[in-house]
């Protein structure tokens, strides 16, 4: 008799080990996981790609660099890797209870109290197996809400995308706007240095004061000055991009010269037409409406959890939800997160229908101020030169003058190119906050491996 309870319960206890995994720690190496970022490298765009109009194969424009992005950023990649954690809960959400196997001792307890004997029947006796019954619709509410917490993850990876590719549109601007600035410093600069120079040798020779000389050393340091924080708006603005691309901060990437024309439906609609497609084409928008399906999810299987559960196997069991008081809490807490949800989509949506009417109003200004500079000031200020050379001819005004005005002419081009940036910049804003520029659909996105 004994060894026939040894026996059981040895196999009892060896029972749940059945078909157990160990586990691998695998720790992090702060080292390791610095060299596999210094690995990352830039491959530029071959013949054919989308290389902008830059020289040759190699200068991207912000469609490939965006493309190139999803692949490499890392922080899109962590959003992926939640891709797989919330698979594995929508297999987890389809299972059913585990059965219960177990050994009521009474029996051979009440046999030895009652005759002082016991049997192996006593034994087996005790032995019960009990299968855990579902509640009605409880599986499928479960399912419904893994299922569409999936979705969730999947609708973020894009809406990752999408937040990435906007970034990476702006910082393409501002990188080639930081390029075309440096440029123009220069030549301020050689100009400043001509300038000064002419005026040393003319105080040599008493052709000009010296305070007229000082003034021009002191223009020229001035414009040194200019030039050094142009370089440095260089270097930051390839860096930020560089950050965007998942590039090493020292990497170098070739940029097209200009950027590529944005669609002219979009850029002809009025604020409300940009709100009603963003309502249908924002990635961020349609997450949180996967989150809300969750909800709905989860206040069915709420609503489910209210009723008893029954166990059936060798006998028969009733679990009775009194101390739950049969799921109230749990239903009030899903219709509390549901609503909660609703309110935040709705304060997303306001958000975007704001964002998108201040995008467009700044965008209207800018393309007005461009206006202006292209059609009054840049002429008025090439007029200005040629007038101020055939003066200077005549005698009627001095180089000094001259110079000021050959340096208002490079500040007026300076100036324009600045604004045309600022333009570009509001136009990819716009057209990502009202949906119209989304990811590259070259993107390699795993949303697509999954469907497949």
């Amino acid at each position: 008799m004994k060894q026939e309870i040894k026996s059981l319960i040895s196999v009892l206890a060896l029972s749940p080990l059945a078909g157990c995994v160990s586990h691998d720690p695998l720790p992090i190496d702060p080292k390791e996981v610095l060299g596999e970022l210094e690995e990352v490298e830039w491959t530029p765009p071959e013949d054919g790609a989308d290389a902008g109009d830059g020289p040759g194969a190699s200068a991207a424009g912000p469609d490939f660099l965006a493309a190139f992005a999803v692949t490499t950023n890392p922080g899109l990649a962590t959003v992926r890797a939640e891709l797989g954690v919330r698979a594995a809960l929508l297999v987890e959400a389809g299972l059913l209870p585990d059965p219960e196997l177990g050994w009521d001792a009474m029996d051979l307890l009440a046999s030895q109290i009652v005759t002082g004997s016991s049997s192996s029947i006593d034994v087996l006796s005790g032995l019960s197996l009990m299968f855990p019954l579902l509640r009605f619709g409880e599986r499928d509410a479960r399912i419904d809400a893994a299922a569409w917490r999936v979705e969730e993850v999947r609708r973020a990876v894009v809406a990752g995308e999408w937040a990435l590719t906007r970034a990476v549109y702006v910082a393409f601007e501002e990188a080639i706007a930081a390029d075309l600035a440096a440029d123009q410093a220069d030549e301020l600069a050689a100009l400043a240095e001509e300038t000064a120079s002419y005026f040393s040798r003319a105080r040599e020779f008493g052709a000009v004061t010296e305070i007229q000389a000082n003034l021009a050393l002191g223009e020229m340091q001035s414009v040194r000055l200019q030039g050094i924080r142009a370089q440095a708006r260089v270097r930051r603005a390839r860096q930020e991009l560089n950050a965007l691309l998942g590039l090493p901060p020292s990497t170098w990437v070739e940029l097209a010269s200009r950027s590529p024309v944005p669609p002219v439906e979009a850029m002809t609609s009025d604020v409300d037409s940009l709100t009603a497609h963003a309502l249908s084409a924002r990635p961020d928008l349609a997450v949180l409406q996967a989150s809300y399906e969750a909800s709905e999810a989860d206040l069915q299987r709420a609503v489910a959890s209210q009723y008893p559960s029954v166990s059936l196997g060798t006998g028969i069991g009733l679990t009775l939800p009194i101390f739950r008081e049969f799921g109230r809490a749990e239903m009030e807490t899903a219709l509390a997160r549901r609503e909660g949800l609703r309110l935040q989509f709705k304060a997303a949506l306001h958000a975007a229908r704001e964002e998108i009417a201040a995008l467009h109003a700044e965008h209207e200004f800018v393309e007005r101020e461009v206006a202006l500079i292209e059609t009054e000031l840049l002429p008025n200020a090439e007029r200005n030169l040629v007038l101020s050379e055939e003066a200077f001819q005549e005698g009627e005004v001095t180089l000094l003058e001259i110079l000021a005005l050959q340096r208002a002419l490079v500040e007026a081009r300076t100036r324009h190119a600045e604004s045309v940036a600022e333009l570009n910049k509001k136009t990819w804003e716009l057209l990502a906050a009202s949906g119209w520029l989304l990811a590259p659909k070259t993107a390699a996105s795993p949303t697509d491996e999954e469907d497949d």
